[in-house]
């Protein structure tokens, strides 16, 4: 799993980047939420047993990094896998959305209207 992770970093870090010279405002889509503050299970943040399982650290830390070495970018992340719904500012200009799901029950967690 660990290689998998680094992979999808190493891959994201390089996509973002690119946008980034394009973009001021990004919203980046994964399934696994990067950051332990978006990892929400039953209205609660993970705990420390359960979040190697439910986060990928690592997509987390370039995240900081590249959104810290752009001040003048926005991103928004879209993720979920933990079936739990909150909202997550790591940074002023990086937010973490997670979505929430319940077995059976699709749903819509918002809209998001691009003009």
């Amino acid at each position: 799993m660990n290689e998998l992770g680094d992979e999808a970093a190493r891959y994201l870090k390089h996509q973002l980047l690119s946008a980034i010279t394009r973009f001021s405002r990004l919203i980046l889509l994964t399934h696994v939420p990067p950051f332990k503050e978006a990892c929400w299970f039953e209205e609660k943040i993970s705990d420390d047993d359960f979040l190697p399982h439910f986060t990928c650290g690592v997509v987390g830390d370039v995240l900081i990094a590249t959104m810290r070495a752009h001040p003048e970018c926005r991103l928004t992340v879209l993720c979920g896998h933990t079936h739990g719904e909150g909202e997550a500012t790591i940074l002023p200009n990086l937010t973490v959305k997670t979505g929430g799901a319940k077995y059976g029950r699709p749903r819509l967690n918002e809209l998001i209207v691009v003009k």
